[in-house]
């Protein structure tokens, strides 16, 4: 028997294996991002430069004086790197004691030049004008620690990042609205930032009116502050009016919270507020002569609800939105931009000018924010959304559903007096029934001959039908008193039968003689 051998082909499964490329993040810098970056460089160059250059104007101006015989030209330069550093929001230290006070009027001055010089990225995407703050905040930080000798170059940080960051947003902001090809935004998004900045310039305008009106009330005691300082040139005199010029909004902000009634701080224990006037020495500065040396009261707070009231109505005619919820969110966003800038605003207006008492100096920054969100913010968030068509439409249903609901009670009420006073009188009516239906059966019981007058005159009572509001009762006591008509007239019919007529029921005789017919 012989084997052979065969060769089984052996089948191969082959299985392709797909492996996805794996997903890859790059990350790149927009276009134009070294023109936003040489922009923040340029601009905190020129405010170095502006405040450097200024002092030793000054320095060459005042070096005449007997007080400045000490003073050296590099004096002035460090001078100039400490005032840098004090528009940043800085500290300078001096003597162990520490002093921080921003040239608010300055700060404001470098927002608008990093609006301008970022103009050169025009054409460029938008995210490339965010590089400003990058190169400010390096630059800032070289200078600070390169020119000053008392400022402590890192606290001035914090305005080394929001001055840049303010001026490109502004910029990116305006790029934004005057962009056709950019995508569509949401009307309650651009409404409630456009409602915010005017709600917020409102109230600028408004301090800046108050600050007036202080100044021209307090320009005697200002004027007899600023002849204490012995200026003796017009060029002191310049100097001195335009140093308290660059703290113009200080003093506007601080007119702000004494409006509002929270009040600001001229030292750690002298409140000035519409309601609280604490006497005590003031530094000798001129411009804090305007300070109100009275309290008039707190109707005061009703100046900045009238402006929220009248910023709320002209919101509700500018940004008016159809649907009511995005009217409600554009006021939310509107509020947290006013409370934004409002909180940023006192905090630069906030100062220390020594130690002890004038460790602190200027508004309360929170207690002022709020006092300003509750006074104007507020009712300009309130009166849009209580003067909007489908809140009117609402408050309409509701007063007609409480009128109806009024109505039906009303109704429901009279109702229910209605069937009291029927059942007191079908009560009284059964009770005058019962009486004179037993009446009725005393007579019948003694006059049996005219059963039937008395019958009628029982079933006709004496109050008419008409008093009677229910007739099923008025049915049923008729039927009673048939009833009971119906049984007199047998007991009177029964009587006679069981009765002698002749009178022999007590005869006896009469008695046997029936006893035997019957037997």
């Amino acid at each position: 028997m012989s084997e052979r051998i065969r060769e089984v082909p052996i089948t191969r499964r082959t299985t392709t294996t797909y492996v996805a490329g794996r997903a890859t993040i790059r990350v790149r810098v927009p276009k134009g991002w070294a023109r936003g970056l040489v922009a923040g460089v340029e601009a905190a160059f020129a405010g170095w430069a502006i405040t450097t250059v200024t002092t030793m104007v000054v320095y060459l101006s005042l070096r005449s004086n007997t007080w400045m015989s000490d003073t050296l030209p590099r004096d002035a330069l460090a001078l100039g790197g400490d005032l840098w550093v004090a528009t940043l929001g800085g500290t300078s230290v001096d003597g162990g004691v520490s002093y921080r006070v921003i040239p608010t009027l300055f700060g404001a001055l470098l927002i608008l030049l990093v609006r301008l010089l970022l103009r050169t990225t025009t054409g460029f995407p938008r995210s490339s004008a965010l590089f400003a703050v990058p190169g400010f905040l390096l630059t800032a930080w070289f200078l600070a620690g390169t020119s000053g000798v008392h400022s402590q170059w890192w606290t001035g940080t914090v305005g080394a990042i929001l001055i840049p960051l303010i001026g490109s947003g502004w910029f990116v902001v305006s790029s934004y609205s005057r962009d056709s090809e950019a995508p569509s935004m949401q009307h309650w998004i651009s409404g409630g930032f456009k409602m915010g900045g005017l709600v917020s310039l409102v109230t600028v305008v408004a301090a800046a009116a108050a600050a007036v009106v202080a100044l021209v009330a307090g320009w005697g005691r200002a004027s007899g502050i600023q002849e204490l300082l012995g200026a003796s040139s017009l060029v002191d005199t310049m100097f001195i009016v335009g140093a308290q010029a660059l703290f113009a909004p200080t003093a506007m902000a601080w007119a702000a919270a004494w409006w509002s009634g929270a009040g600001f701080m001229t030292a750690t224990d002298s409140l000035h507020s519409p309601t609280v006037v604490d006497a005590g020495p003031i530094p000798p500065i001129p411009l804090l002569g305007t300070v109100p040396e009275t309290a008039p009261g707190s109707w005061v707070v009703l100046v900045p609800v009238a402006l929220g009231i009248a910023c709320g109505i002209a919101s509700a005619r500018v940004y008016r939105r159809s649907h009511l919820l995005h009217q409600s969110a554009q006021g939310v966003l509107a509020s947290v931009v006013f409370v934004s800038i409002v909180a940023l605003w006192m905090w630069s207006a906030t100062m220390s000018m020594g130690s002890v008492r004038l460790a602190f100096m200027g508004p309360l920054v929170g207690r002022s924010t709020l006092y300003l969100f509750v006074e104007i913010a507020l009712p300009a968030m309130l009166v849009p959304l209580v003067t909007h068509p489908t809140t009117l439409a609402l408050v309409g249903q509701s007063a007609g559903r409480v009128r109806s609901e009024g109505e039906a009670l009303r109704r429901r009420h009279a109702e229910r007096l209605s069937r009291e006073a029927a059942t007191a009188s079908l009560i009284e009516g059964d009770e005058a029934w019962a009486e004179r239906g037993d009446d009725a059966g005393s007579a019948d019981a003694t006059e049996v001959g005219e059963p039937w007058a008395e019958s009628a005159e029982a079933v006709q009572p004496d109050k008419p039908r008409a008093a009677w509001r229910n007739r099923a009762a008025w049915a049923e006591s008729v039927k009673a008193a048939k009833r009971r008509v119906r049984r007199q007239k047998r007991v009177a019919w029964a009587e006679p039968a069981d009765k002698d007529d002749e009178g022999d029921t007590d005869d006896p005789e009469a008695k046997g003689t029936k006893g035997e017919g019957l037997n």
